[in-house]
């Protein structure tokens, strides 16, 4: 069996240690001094910092990301993507490089990621970062022509600087100071996170995670410092869920570790539940 191949996207990377540029190697991502990361049989390439057998600790484990996987396919939050992609090409935006670079800080199943790239117009090179091995590994899978690497987002990313001309962090975490980094001139950010009611119909019998609204305010004006002046848009729509839809909304975050199980046998629905999505968006200076 030939080695796996490098995807486009994997050309938007450099070395974790060094921040030297990554190249293909046999299998493998390696620098000039020889510091390499091998690609995995699915395509993506572990950058943990620490040594590539680090186990990827944090993030999502396996039940998470099925969940998650289920739930996006179910098409619930498919007006996310759509609101990105709207207003950035509305601005009249254009890739210097002639395909856009996009890079999903904390990409999961690679769901947004994928619905992006297809609703661009030019051709799209794209990287999802996320340090769940087994969301990377998924997602590599599902999205054969797209990037993935598993990397720590609160640390420093490895990625090039002004490498991207989009970077989305959709329900993950916020690194503001790299994302300013890795964005090129005029590059956008598009951030979501959930609006005060996002489930509110399941707070009370499931104890939800509270969400603080400080936290809204924060990002607004650490895109206004980092990036630019940021346009927020508000998404709210109500569905009818029941069962496996009701628990795979509970359970494909951080929720799940904070759920009773025994709770869980309450969640036949059928219940009407409000998505309740922030999307913040920012852009950055052009060059001089």
């Amino acid at each position: 069996m030939a080695p796996p191949s490098p995807r486009p996207g994997h050309g938007l990377l450099r070395c974790p240690i060094c921040r030297l540029d990554l190249t293909a190697a046999a299998g493998a991502l390696a620098c000039r001094n020889r510091h390499s990361f091998d690609l995995a049989r699915e395509g993506y390439v572990n950058l943990l910092r620490g040594g590539r057998h680090r186990p990827s600790a944090g993030g999502d484990n396996s039940k998470q990301v099925r969940r998650r996987e289920s739930f996006l396919q179910s098409g619930h939050f498919d007006a996310v993507a759509a609101t990105i992609v709207t207003y950035v090409q509305r601005s009249g935006a254009e890739p210097a490089a002639g395909c856009w670079r996009v890079v999903d800080a904390g990409s999961g199943t690679g769901h947004h990621l994928g619905a992006i790239a297809a609703m661009l117009h030019a051709p799209v090179v794209a990287l999802g970062l996320d340090i769940a091995r087994e969301a990377a590994r998924r997602a590599a899978r599902r999205w054969p022509g797209h990037a993935f690497a598993v990397a720590d987002l609160w640390e420093e990313w490895p990625v090039k600087d002004a490498a991207a001309d989009l970077v989305i962090s959709i329900f993950a975490p916020k690194n503001f100071a790299e994302t300013a980094r890795v964005l090129a001139p005029g590059g956008w950010l598009a951030v979501v996170y959930p609006g005060p009611n996002h489930l509110v119909e399941l707070n009370h019998p499931f104890g939800l995670m509270r969400h603080h609204q400080g936290k809204g305010r924060r990002y607004v004006a650490a895109a206004r410092r980092y990036i630019g002046p940021p346009t927020v848009a508000r998404l709210t729509r109500h569905a009818v869920l029941e069962g496996d839809g009701i628990r795979d909304a509970l359970l494909m975050g951080p929720n799940a570790r904070r759920i009773n199980p025994s709770t869980l046998d309450a969640a036949t629905g059928p219940l009407t539940v409000t998505f309740d999505l922030v999307v913040l968006l920012s852009r950055g200076p052009s060059a001089t």
